[in-house]
């Protein structure tokens, strides 16, 4: 093999490695295993469904616009305004499902104080939660944003 050959064959292979570990960074949820994740609350007044997702680079970027997340929940398009960051904790993605565990779910319940939803943030929103689904001594389960 050729010198320039092997060179072009190396670069492919970094740009490649570089690739795969941003998009592992970004979002650790698509790593298996339980990983710290943001919360926040969901200002309910201003988010809400759209027809029309955002251009190409909006879903890109995972933004409706300057300040509002967009993310899909199954055929459902959402654009949502987020309060916080309220603070972190353990969850786990598995079978198109987040899952936080039942020891985190008083401290989910803490962090709502007067919020009635909370959205976990994981490189971009990650699942929905309502609080009124928070049951103290059971995980909570719900579907992954995608």
């Amino acid at each position: 093999m050729s010198k320039r050959r092997k060179l072009a064959w190396t670069g492919g292979v970094l740009v490649l490695a570089a690739a795969v570990t941003l998009f592992l960074v970004k979002d650790p949820l698509t790593m298996p295993g339980s990983h710290r994740v943001e919360v926040y609350g969901l200002n309910e007044e201003i988010s809400g469904e759209t027809q029309d997702p955002p251009g190409f680079l909006g879903r890109t970027l995972g933004m409706c616009d300057a300040d509002t997340y967009y993310a899909q929940d199954g055929d459902k398009k959402l654009c949502l305004v987020l309060n916080g960051p309220l603070g972190q904790v353990p969850a786990a993605r598995k079978d198109g499902k987040v899952t936080v565990a039942a020891a985190d779910v008083p401290k989910l319940r803490q962090l709502a104080g007067e919020d009635t939803t909370l959205v976990l943030m994981a490189g971009g929103p990650a699942a929905v939660i309502p609080v009124a689904a928070l049951t103290d001594g059971q995980p909570v389960s719900v579907s992954a944003l995608s």
